[in-house]
């Protein structure tokens, strides 16, 4: 069963990216693309009876890091095109995790955060997440792993 994270867990990273909105908003509200960029997602696709995306649509995220392979079903909770795009990812049919990218016009073109927040974890999880230095080295990995997510798409939209 998965309980309430208590102590916040979560992190935030943002790109920016010499793009227009609408143009990056194009590529990252396209969650079926995000194997291409993200170094544990490996793919994405709609469940049964959705097409693209929009407030409950729901989606299979299937994701590998360190030899282990793991699903989830998402299911989109914020779809405001050109700003945000927000999912959680279920556990047992629970919330378990919230990951939102938010577009915000610079300048130059247009500052995308990514960002995560764990709203409920397996008990192993919590007692893993005790093992000395485990916190910090998934902390160092989770915002590696979103830095990697980010450069890429950032390259993928900046691309002639």
């Amino acid at each position: 069963m998965a309980e309430p994270a208590g102590d916040h867990v979560g992190d935030q990273v943002s790109v920016e990216i010499v793009a227009t909105p609408e143009k990056v908003w194009a590529v990252v509200s396209d969650v079926t693309r995000m194997g291409e960029w993200s170094p544990v997602c490996r793919r994405c696709e709609w469940l049964e009876g959705w097409v693209g995306p929009e407030v409950g649509a729901r989606f299979v995220g299937h994701n590998r890091q360190m030899g282990v392979r793991w699903s989830r079903e998402c299911v989109i909770t914020t779809f405001e095109p050109g700003r945000e795009l927000a999912f959680e990812t279920l556990f047992r049919g629970a919330p378990s995790t919230l990951w939102r990218y938010q577009l915000e016009p610079t300048e130059s073109g247009t500052r995308v955060a990514e960002s995560y927040e764990v709203l409920a974890m397996p008990q192993w999880v919590r007692a893993v997440r005790r093992v000395p230095g485990m916190r910090h080295r998934s902390q160092v990995q989770g915002r590696r792993g979103m830095q990697v997510t980010m450069e890429r798409i950032k390259a993928t939209v900046e691309a002639p």
